[in-house]
């Protein structure tokens, strides 16, 4: 459910868990029609944007490069045009030319397709636009923290865990929450950001370039969100609030719950068009969230833990 990276100290010690889920939205392939065209569902895409999509097949003998079709503008009704294709009225194009051949191919029901990974940088600033930046921005952002803490002598044992299965269920967390039985879990995942036609209202003002969402609310513990604030105060590191009124829907929710409960924190990074196959967040926020994670780590490792963890 997950890789994970620690070292077991005395029991003396915290145990502080990092969590970022690599996996990412994709499709599966249900059905192979008699002319090769691979039918698929669809997980957590905004249906939206999947027709012309290109995609890579993670087919059986390895991987396959094709295109979500579907019947095109210039063939259909006015009314028809103006209206999102439904995902059962498109179909993946590999090329193939009958089920058969598809099958030899390596693909079968139940392969996987992704759009094709890439990043680039834009025109202007420091945003760069990706695939799966939920939440492999967060892995990058958990890597970077552990090469900051690289020198310093903690008090405490790390576990760095790149989860999986979190767009299904926070799965991975799940288990790895479990078995690790941390003292302290902070998650790191992605959060709307102001963009195109959204009210500022709606994401609660956060921008990208201005720094790191931190999570308040039931879902995370007063003292960790509040150590935050006092380290970004301190550090000159830009910060936002993200209030978040329920369970937050990201790994921080099972992280809290597991076992007898754990002191919870989540750090978020503002991205644009989540669950698109065109996210765009900030290099600098990435950096800034790293630095926070990474001053929180030593902050809470080197202090009295344990009047941070004790219930309120």
């Amino acid at each position: 459910m997950g890789n994970a990276i620690g070292i077991r100290k005395t029991a003396d010690e915290p145990r502080i868990m990092i969590a970022a889920h690599m996996d990412q939205i994709g499709l599966m392939i249900n059905h192979i029609d008699e002319k090769g065209y691979l039918y698929f569902s669809a997980r957590g895409f905004d249906h939206r944007v999947l027709y012309g999509l290109q995609v890579v097949v993670h087919g059986e003998k390895g991987k396959l490069y094709g295109v979500i079709g579907a019947k095109p503008a210039h063939l259909v009704g006015r009314e028809e045009r103006e209206k999102t294709v439904k995902v059962k009225d498109m179909a993946i194009d590999i090329g193939a030319s009958s089920r058969e051949e598809a099958l030899e191919l390596g693909v079968n029901l139940g392969c996987i397709a992704t759009p094709i990974l890439e990043m680039r940088k834009l025109a202007k600033g420091d945003k760069v636009l990706g695939v799966g930046l939920d939440d492999k921005a967060g892995v990058a952002v958990m890597i970077r923290a552990l090469e900051l803490l690289n020198n310093e002598k903690l008090s405490s044992t790390i576990y760095a865990v790149a989860t999986t299965q979190e767009e299904i269920g926070l799965r991975g967390a799940t288990t790895a929450s479990y078995r690790i039985n941390p003292n302290i879990g902070i998650a790191i995942d992605v959060t709307h950001a102001t963009t195109y036609n959204i009210e500022e209202k709606e994401v609660s003002g956060i921008q990208i370039g201005k720094g790191p969402a931190i999570g308040i609310g039931p879902n995370f513990h007063p003292k960790l969100w509040r150590i935050m604030e006092e380290i970004c105060k301190e550090k000159n590191i830009p910060y936002q609030r993200n209030p978040i009124q329920g369970a937050s829907g990201t790994d921080a929710w099972v992280i809290q719950v597991s076992r007898e409960g754990v002191a919870t924190a989540l750090i978020s990074i503002p991205l644009r068009y989540m669950h698109s196959p065109g996210e765009i967040v900030s290099l600098n926020d990435l950096e800034n969230t790293a630095k926070l994670l990474a001053e929180t780590i030593k902050k809470v490792s080197n202090e009295n833990w344990q009047d941070i963890v004790k219930r309120i």
